[in-house]
């Protein structure tokens, strides 16, 4: 109804133009403007029915129908200037009347907002997450760098409470997205604001949390900043699938694609709590590090396998690279079993999840558009 909509109102424009400049032309575009409302028809017909509150549905029905006479008045114009080029009152009415198309169409639109508002909602929430997710990438090349440090002289039992708090309540916020792809579009907005608002205060308690560790424990820093992305890349992830299951039946597939990404992003939750209560505990570091990464790579699988087109290109050359990260972390594997120790444990840890994460990303977009440039 979108694309239809507008491409009306940029027909009536051109119309403007052609009623001064070449009304021999305006036979063509109000033929296409009769195209075009034609579909906007059907489409709304479907959106009113489906359409939620009933009131929703009324409005987009009644302003398609007054867009409908507009066109007819357009059109008629159109056809008389045609039939007399010079008449200065044809072309007057033809102006006046695309000008009412255009306004009209806006009303169309705004309807649909209207009748659109979680679905709108859960757009807005997955564009912030993904703001979230590449400040998160930042700040670990901060911390990787020992340069992340607390500003005040602060502890991290300071901010852990907090982060408890705020990661539970996330919790709270991923059922209510579940729940709200069956409920009206009025729920589904509320739950898609205040997940996006309660990751926005997760990453900032963790991040605050991470600084009080002190740049002299980098990669503890790292663990618990990951911990917190893949809570991020979960929710990303679940306000996708909750978009898509927005108003669907029960046992239609994009419902058990809601309940998958919903137990990742509790799975990650529950993960990040861990991490929490591991960092003061010396002794558990690096086992919790090699649980947190593990589970991550299970999920960049899961995305490999999938059939989500990537968005960005790269060179066969480029994944071979990215193969050599693997060869690194293995042998850093290795002399951290020798070793034993707890920090070369984490690192292993944080090294070999950037290195599994970027191979099946880049493998994954290599051969996506390999077997483009082979199938037209």
């Amino acid at each position: 109804m979108v694309k239809h909509s507008k491409a009306i109102a940029l027909t009536a424009q051109e119309m403007m133009t052609k009623s001064v400049t070449s009304p021999d032309e305006l036979g063509a575009l109000a033929s296409q403007v009769t195209v075009d409302y034609s579909q906007l028809a059907v489409q709304g017909r479907l959106a009113a029915h489906t359409a939620e509150p009933e009131e929703i549905g009324f409005q987009i029905k009644s302003r398609v129908q007054e867009l409908g006479h507009g066109c007819i008045f357009l059109v008629q114009n159109a056809g008389a200037l045609q039939i007399s080029p010079s008449d200065s009152f044809t072309k007057r009415e033809l102006i006046d009347c695309a000008r009412a198309v255009t306004e009209k169409v806006s009303l169309v639109l705004s309807a649909l907002q209207a009748g659109n508002k979680g679905t709108q909602a859960c757009i807005t929430a997955a564009s912030a997450v993904s703001g979230i997710i590449a400040d998160l990438d930042t700040t670990i090349m901060f911390a990787s760098a020992g340069t992340l440090n607390a500003e005040n002289d602060e502890s991290f039992a300071d901010h852990r409470e907090n982060i408890l708090k705020t990661a539970k309540a996330l919790v709270e916020d991923t059922k209510m997205l579940v729940s709200g792809a069956a409920s009206g579009q009025d729920k589904l907005a509320q739950a898609a604001q205040s997940s996006a608002k309660t990751i926005t205060q997760l990453t900032d308690v963790v991040k605050l949390g991470a600084a009080s560790i002190g740049s002299d424990d980098p990669e503890t820093q790292v663990v618990l900043i990951n911990a917190v992305k893949d809570v991020a890349k979960a929710l990303a992830e679940l306000i996708s699938a909750t978009k898509c299951a927005a108003g669907k039946a029960a046992d239609d597939p994009s419902m058990y694609q809601l309940k998958g990404a919903a137990k990742v992003m509790v799975t990650n939750v529950t993960s990040l709590l861990k991490t929490v209560k591991a960092v003061e505990d010396e002794a558990t570091r690096g086992t919790r590090a090699l649980e947190a990464t593990i589970e991550c790579i299970k999920q960049e699988m899961a995305f490999f396998q999938s059939k989500d087109a990537p968005n960005k290109t790269t060179t066969p050359e480029e994944f071979i690279r990215m193969t050599k990260g693997i060869t690194i972390a293995t042998a850093k594997a290795v002399a951290a079993g020798n070793s034993a120790h707890q920090e070369d444990i984490i690192h292993t840890a944080n090294l070999s999840r950037k290195a599994v994460s970027d191979m099946l990303t880049t493998c994954k977009v290599v051969s996506h558009f390999n077997m483009q440039a082979i199938v037209p």
